[in-house]
């Protein structure tokens, strides 16, 4: 193909390996753009869900998703001899942990796992403690997804009770009790010292579309540089 006092002229294995390096970028890119979307659809509901008033568990929640983002009230009592503390969780640039109860809900009848806050690391040599309430507490919280917030990396994530990361099954398996499939992030104070500031939904989205950016830059660079290699000048 010629333009004028130059041709383009390209080889297979190049054109090939143009073609298979923007299709990874687009694709990579596209999917920074719909883990965005996720993330401000999910902030969308946690917005609207936040306007209603704190509602009771229900007696059977399902799969959960129905409650996702709901503001729930509970009372009842922390089971804390069943407490577990989830490491390497960062506020404000410090360590600690999440700690995790499973909790009695005398509305509904059933157990539900509550992340009860965050705790700061002191001394790695003497175990986590978080002050208990003991008795009957009236918590209110916001329900998540556990298997969604937490992943397992490893398959050594037990040391006593702190764990690498929660494994929602792995946990649930050793309570002998029933739990819903929730996670309730509370947001009430029960005195006993914990931190609740908790990540907003779409933390993280405008991140995916900085890489989103990224990815279509590049993108453009391999066309370009395809382009430039292949058009040559016609000698006279």
């Amino acid at each position: 193909m010629r333009f004028g006092a130059y041709q383009f002229k390209p080889t297979l294995v190049p054109t090939l390996a143009m073609i298979v390096m923007i299709a990874l970028t687009l694709f990579l890119a596209n999917w920074q753009l719909n883990r965005a979307d996720q993330k401000s659809a999910l902030q969308a509901r946690y917005d609207l869900m936040q306007r209603d008033p704190a509602v009771t568990l229900p007696v059977r929640g399902g799969d959960g998703t129905n409650l996702l983002y709901q503001k729930v009230a509970l009372h009842g009592h922390f089971d804390f001899s069943r407490q577990i503390y989830i490491d390497n969780k960062l506020y404000q640039g410090r360590a600690g942990y999440y700690v995790i109860a499973p909790f009695r809900d005398d509305f509904s009848g059933s157990y539900v796992l509550v992340n009860r806050g965050w705790l700061g690391a002191g001394n790695r040599a003497i175990p986590p403690h978080a002050e208990q309430a003991p008795g009957e507490v009236r918590i209110e919280g916001i329900v998540t997804n556990p298997i969604s917030r937490f992943l397992e990396l490893s398959t050594a994530t037990v040391q006593g009770q702190v764990w690498e990361n929660l494994h929602f099954k792995h946990y649930t398996a050793t309570l002998p009790y029933a739990v819903q499939p929730i996670l309730i992030q509370q947001i009430n104070d029960t005195r006993d010292g914990l931190v609740r500031v908790w990540d907003r939904p779409d933390a993280g989205a405008a991140m995916n579309m900085g890489y989103a950016v990224q990815w279509f830059a590049i993108a453009t660079a391999i066309l370009i540089i395809y382009l430039v290699l292949n058009v040559k000048r016609i000698s006279a």
